[in-house]
């Protein structure tokens, strides 16, 4: 006999690149589970039904949650509170609300803490995974696949509760950590977001002086192209991920400040022996970090 599924019915509330990927991995990996959608636009949810990735669909998000053991809020982070406020009434007892977002500080404080309140059991995601591209023509069911998964329970859901979240992602390919939400947005401020406004900063900055567009076209090759490409994203969104996460991206962003300072100073003093220290740990920091992968 096959193990019981985590949950029985999910619904997913925004079924762009993340909340799509979603609803197609839980159709691979757990076919018996029923899966519901909701979106604003009804083409949006015709054209999941039609792909077969989900049961139901409507655009009433408290309509979509009634009965869902799981409900996952895979909207922009900013949408959350008000969509908790709508789905509230109608959350069954025992579901678990988690998000997919790439924030979770300002999520548990906001929407984590209301649901808390009014007695509902909220336990943040974050699946490292994505693209620069966006919504559900770019969703694929590998997307969480040997991806880093980590889990926030600032509000104290019990081990169970969120050992059956942990099941979840596992079952979808996913690998969990457990972590406190502020030490979380420091982190991927440093591996997510930082490396963002790096390369955004790289596209705004190169046609800033006396240069050519044509001559910049002509020799871009693929150094600007693998250390831009991120920054294709959508930036509405990262606009919303830099404001909901400032304290830990103002905090690392100063600290590139003072290495590019010293950088600066190691070229107009022709310090070529402590520039190449300075690359050598560059490159030493990137080899530890990534390991293998």
């Amino acid at each position: 006999m096959s193990d019981p599924l985590p949950f029985g019915t999910i619904t997913i509330l925004g079924p762009g690149l993340l909340g799509g990927s979603l609803a197609m991995a839980v159709r691979a990996a757990m076919p018996a589970a029923a899966i519901r959608l909701w979106a604003r636009r009804e083409a949006t949810l015709q054209q999941a039904l039609d792909m077969g990735i989900a049961d139901a669909a409507c655009t009433d998000p408290a309509e979509a949650v009634r009965g869902a053991d799981l409900v996952v809020l895979a909207t922009p982070i900013g949408a959350f509170r008000d969509l908790a406020e709508q789905i509230a009434p109608s959350l069954a007892p025992g579901a678990i609300v988690t998000d997919v977002g790439s924030v979770k500080n300002y999520v548990h404080r906001t929407t984590g803490a209301w649901l808390h309140e009014q007695g509902h059991t909220f336990i943040g995601s974050h699946p490292m995974a994505g693209s620069e591209k966006q919504g559900l023509e770019a969703a694929y069911p590998e997307l969480f696949r040997g991806a880093s998964i980590v889990l926030t329970n600032d509000h104290a859901a019990p081990e169970h509760t969120v050992d059956r979240l942990r099941q979840f992602w596992e079952l979808l390919g996913g690998r969990c950590y457990l972590m406190e939400s502020k030490h979380h947005d420091r982190t991927v401020a440093r591996i997510s977001h930082m490396p963002h406004v790096l390369a955004a900063l790289c596209a705004y900055s190169a046609t800033r002086g006396d240069v050519r567009m044509h001559d910049l076209q002509s020799l871009a090759a693929t150094g600007f192209r693998d250390t831009t490409r991120v920054c294709s994203g959508s930036p509405s969104m990262w606009t919303d991920i830099l404001w909901e996460n400032d304290c830990a991206i103002r905090e690392i962003l100063h600290t590139c400040l003072d290495d590019l300072t010293e950088l600066i100073r190691l070229l107009e003093i022709q310090d070529k022996e402590t520039l190449h220290t300075w690359l050598e740990q560059a490159r030493d920091n990137r080899e530890t970090i990534i390991g293998g992968q």
